[in-house]
């Protein structure tokens, strides 16, 4: 399974994003780099001196997002060459999906047992984020959310390895769900699996999961 180092076509026009000042945050950093890759908004790849320039970001807070980035296989870099957005091939989506199967299956199972403890707040607060950017068309912000919902579930899940291993596959299925853009509703998915988490119903949360992985399965990747 190999990622292809070049640059993704497109015919947008990179967006001009205001410097932001120091206190701009390496989080939000991130956040806005990932939305913007998954709009195609690099085919000229990415240095440090561009994102600086583009978000007004410091050097170390850029080379830190740069560094999660290319962690999570979302870009790929080389020495003395500009980092280039992955291009995953059909081959390291499927082999992602059934990853991501097995993990969240567990972390699925850890987080029933224990629901009555836990504060699903913030899956909730992820869940409408994710639904109001769907419906008004911010579809690369809701596809970042989306994910961020299934690390959220991870952390609740208390298991950190299980967590580090799931935050460098979400990402990258969301890099390739990028390609897929009219997918709207996904929201309706977590929705419910914060309704079966609540209830600590393990075959429900599941079951729910495994539909949805499955439906990202057959999408034809190219």
């Amino acid at each position: 399974m190999n990622s292809v180092a070049t640059p993704l076509p497109f015919t947008t026009r990179r967006a001009v994003v205001p410097p932001r000042g120091p206190a701009f945050c390496a989080e939000t950093l991130y956040a806005q780099v990932f939305e913007d890759i998954l709009e195609r908004q690099f085919a000229e790849g990415l240095s440090e001196e561009a994102l600086i320039r583009a978000y007004g970001a410091g050097r170390s807070q850029v080379r830190r997002v740069m560094s999660r980035l290319a962690r999570q296989q979302v870009i790929l870099t080389r020495p003395n060459q500009r980092a280039r957005v992955a291009e995953p091939d059909a081959e390291q989506i499927r082999q992602t999906l059934q990853a991501r199967r097995l993990a969240e299956i567990s972390v699925i199972e850890l987080v029933c047992a224990k629901a009555d403890g836990l504060t699903l707040a913030p899956l909730r607060t992820l869940v409408a984020r994710e639904r109001q950017n769907a419906e008004a068309g911010r579809q690369s912000t809701a596809t970042r959310l989306g994910g961020e919902f299934h690390l959220e579930l991870a952390r609740l899940a208390g298991n950190a390895p299980l967590a580090h291993f799931l935050g460098g596959l979400v990402p990258l299925t969301g890099l390739a769900l990028a390609q897929h853009s009219t997918r709207v509703e996904d929201w309706r998915v977590r929705e419910a699996l914060v309704a079966a988490v609540e209830n600590g119903d393990t075959g429900a949360a599941t079951g729910r999961l495994t539909e949805y992985l499955d439906r990202l399965a057959v999408l034809q990747w190219s």
